[in-house]
């Protein structure tokens, strides 16, 4: 564990020196004070990134075997060189805050968050083909897919390319997260979700989807409709989802213990 928490501090410590180094070319474009906001911003959401991940650095094992790795591996690497650039995204909404806002932002936005989505399957392929499937693997790509939900969006609500309730989409998860946090809490029964293949397919539209809405000029005059309807179809999912682990919805399955997902 001690090896792990050392290469994720080697990590931070290069992913905060590509933050500095991205802020410098952002900073060309635009005032000191706007390019110094994005950069406490985004070294902020890069920073609570690699503590969030050190804290669970004991599960660095295989789910399967238990066996213990010294290094987070090249998968994981993957995953949290996706939230970094997640993080970059959301040092956008410093620029907003600041009365700056512009197409060339939203072009960052969308080719950042473009980017991480699409790297969105590499981790897991390599973790595959590796054979480095790991319990800390699986927890940070669920939680960076959750992260980007919410900081694409947010950015994409302040650079004025997304309606504001499209935000739901990404606060869903964690009012579900929370809902059984609530039951467990109360001793209220929570039961197992049956398998679903659309809940990837639906979170996966969400990530194909936000880079398009980003873009500035693509199909703008479509991107209130077709948000409404992907966000309905996450939202209808969690709902019915929600039926399923409080035994409203199908045969009661036995009950569950909270999840990496959950915690």
């Amino acid at each position: 564990m001690r090896s792990t928490r050392g290469t994720l501090l080697v990590a931070a410590g290069v992913a905060l020196a590509a933050t500095s180094l991205v802020s410098f070319v952002i900073g060309r474009g635009t005032t000191r004070q706007v390019g110094a906001a994005w950069l406490a911003l985004a070294a902020l959401l890069t920073l609570g990134l690699f503590v969030y991940t050190g804290a669970f650095a004991a599960e660095n094992r295989s789910p399967t075997t238990h066996q213990r790795y010294d290094w987070i591996g090249l998968p994981t690497a993957v995953t949290l060189f996706r939230g970094t650039i997640i993080a970059w995204v959301g040092g956008l909404v410093a620029f907003v805050v600041l009365g700056e806002s512009s197409s060339l932002w939203a072009w960052f936005a969308a080719i950042g968050y473009g980017i991480a989505a699409a790297l969105d399957s590499v981790d897991g392929a390599l973790a595959r083909r590796t054979n480095r499937v790991t319990v800390l693997g699986s927890r940070l790509d669920m939680t960076v897919d959750a992260l980007g939900l919410i900081v694409a969006p947010l950015a994409g609500v302040a650079l004025g390319q997304l309606p504001w309730w499209y935000l739901s989409v990404g606060v869903a998860r964690y009012v579900f997260v929370a809902g059984l946090w609530w039951r467990h809490r109360v001793g209220k029964p929570t039961f197992e979700l049956p398998p679903r293949e659309s809940r990837r397919v639906l979170a996966g539209l969400q990530m194909a989807f936000v880079p398009v809405a980003l873009a500035p000029g693509i199909a703008d005059e479509w991107i209130p409709s077709v948000a409404a309807l992907a966000a309905g179809g996450l939202l209808l999912g969690f709902a019915r989802d929600w039926l399923y682990v409080s035994g409203r919805l199908g045969e009661p399955a036995r009950q569950s213990t909270p999840t990496p997902a959950e915690e």
